[in-house]
């Protein structure tokens, strides 16, 4: 009973095909003429619900989970979605191959309309009577939790009804908002200064233009010294627990290419990848000390590899609560004593921090094999990055190169950042590779700039900077900006400090905005403000309310749309000269 076109749409992956399902009766002809002929309706009765009747109570749209935001969207903007209700989950079954899906509840009198959406799209797989569970209180729930993230009232969010704040003035001398300005670079390397010694010394110096500085001369307390591998096994947190990321190693079929035409071994640590696409690393927990012997190789013949021999490790320290920030001074109180200790104390924590305190959010340690880099993202807070054992390279791309990022959440999705690509002309085909995956980004990859980061020396990374860190072997580049002795002198200590090339440093970051206008669910200093994450809501609705126009409605009034937006933010659209 299955027609051609949906049979070819399930085999191009627009819609999951339950063969098995379809072909026990549970289409019929009579429910597809009902539909006039247009929309394959299923059974509901394989969800445990009934046919649709007259009546337009309890009714609820039954739809492919894969096009289930999509749906939700429409639903809402067409004022046909039931908030009283709760949407339902249903499982997919690989046996019967019964696809997975959602009910969601339609409003009363809504029936008819809801029918003329669904027909002829073949993620539409049922209308049908269903008696939903009901929400505790008929609300928004996304906007309740927004509202709630504000203790002082400070956010809220505006309902169209609303009267709208006055534009803010135009500020004609600003960037444009579209199209995006291609971002360009003054200098390659980030710019290196001695370590500010008060908070109002370091806010002069980073406020002049939010870029990236590395700071010298850091003060550290006794960590540089005494944090060796024997410091990490014997310390008071050596037995503790840490959620450690496994990664393989590489690819077969590049070990045995030369190394300048290795990709980075990139940890994927956020949400930047493909629906579908597995992470490339497995959690482990194990011990400080444990840890420590598999990541500087020591004593590696009595510990057996988690997935492969060859593999890296990679540590981001995470509270023992769930759901809460991580705070470096409570899960290494000891390794934090050190890192405090001497007459000038460090310049992270305390009275001698040369950030506002007042504005701390969280502190982790990072460690990372020799060679590991950790994926391109943002954070929304600011932060230093403190080198304490080994060396680093941060490559960094301002916030207006976000356009040419291809982001997923916080993440961009491009997969190989080397410089190198660029540069060596042996990399043709990475280059090519790269470039067709990614069109956009080519457009600013040589407009990055470079830190690099040896013990005592940290990297102040302004909120929404991408950042790619890479921690360096040693043999790597070193930067241009460091006298030939000072490079000899990191290269023996680099090799002495019995790390085996491994980085390890102190990560702390403080709110980059007032304090009610983070999201307080913030856990890693990544979450869009609530501001911003419901203006991209409120922009999906109206594209929602755009695409029930036909052409040329619905282009037109999108760019009076997006014109409104930029005179409301006090920003211009350029029209191309030709």
């Amino acid at each position: 009973n299955l027609s051609p076109s949906f049979c070819r749409a399930a085999r191009l992956g627009v819609a999951p095909c339950p063969f098995p399902a379809l072909r026990g009766g549970l289409v019929t002809s009579a429910r597809r003429r009902s539909f006039s002929g247009l929309w394959h309706a299923m059974d509901p009765g394989v969800w445990g619900y009934q046919p649709v009747g007259q009546v337009e109570t309890d009714v609820a749209l039954v739809v492919s989970s894969h096009d289930a935001k999509r749906w939700k969207d429409l639903l809402d903007a067409s004022g046909c979605l039931d908030r009283s209700r709760r949407p339902v989950t249903h499982p997919g079954d690989a046996n019967t191959g019964l696809p997975s899906c959602v009910a969601f509840p339609v409003r009363e009198l809504s029936l008819n309309k809801v029918r003329t959406m669904a027909s002829g799209d073949v993620t539409a797989l049922a209308v049908c009577a269903a008696s939903l569970p009901q929400m505790e209180t008929p609300v928004d729930q996304k906007a309740a939790a927004r509202a709630s993230s504000d203790e002082a009232g400070k956010f809220r969010a505006f309902e169209f009804s609303e009267r709208l704040p006055p534009a803010l003035p135009n500020d004609n001398s600003a960037p444009p908002l579209w199209p995006p300005p291609v971002p360009k670079t003054q200098r390659r390397e980030v710019r290196r200064v001695r370590c500010p010694s008060t908070c109002e010394e370091f806010d002069a110096l980073v406020k002049q233009n939010n870029q990236p500085v590395v700071l010298t001369g850091m003060w550290m307390g006794d960590a540089i010294v005494k944090w060796t591998p024997e410091r990490f096994a014997t310390c008071a947190e050596a037995n503790s627990l840490v959620d450690v990321h496994v990664c393989p190693p590489p690819e077969i079929q590049e070990q045995t290419l030369d190394p300048k035409h290795k990709k980075t071994n990139t940890v994927d640590l956020a949400g930047h990848r493909a629906p579908g696409t597995k992470r490339n690393f497995e959690f482990r927990k194990m011990g400080l000390a444990e840890f420590v012997a598999r990541v500087t190789g020591n004593n590696a013949n009595a510990l057996p590899p988690v997935i492969a021999q060859g593999e890296t490790y990679y540590l981001r320290s995470v509270s023992g609560v769930k759901k809460a920030e991580a705070h470096f001074f409570d899960l290494f109180p000891g390794l934090f004593a050190d890192l405090t200790a001497g007459p000038r104390g460090c310049a992270l924590f305390g009275a001698g921090s040369i950030y506002d305190t007042e504005k701390y959010h969280s502190s982790v340690l990072r460690v990372a094999s020799r060679g590991v880099a950790l994926w391109t993202h943002y954070d929304t807070h600011d932060n230093l990055l403190a080198q304490v054992v080994g060396r680093k390279r941060v490559t960094l791309w301002s916030p207006d190169a976000e356009p040419f990022m291809h982001c997923e959440g916080s993440s961009s999705r491009v997969d190989d950042m080397d410089e190198a690509v660029d540069l060596d002309e042996a990399l043709v085909a990475r280059k090519k590779a790269r470039d067709a995956a990614f069109p956009n980004f080519k457009k600013v990859s040589t407009a990055r700039v470079v830190a690099h980061l040896n013990p005592g020396e940290a990297l102040f990374i302004p909120a929404l900077w991408f950042h790619h860190a890479h921690a360096l072997d040693d043999d790597d580049e070193t930067s241009d900006e460091i006298d030939e002795d000072e490079k000899n002198c990191m290269g023996k200590q680099s090799r002495d400090d019995g790390w085996g090339g491994a980085s390890v440093a102190v990560n702390v970051f403080w709110r980059s905005l007032g304090k009610d206008e983070h999201d307080r669910a913030d856990v890693f200093g990544n979450k869009d403000p609530p501001a911003a994450r419901q203006a991209v809501e409120y922009a999906q609705k109206a594209g929602a309310f755009l695409s029930a126009l036909p052409e040329p409605q619905r282009r037109f009034y999108a760019r009076r749309a997006i014109a409104k937006l930029a005179e409301q933010i006090g920003m211009r659209l350029e029209l191309p000269d030709s």
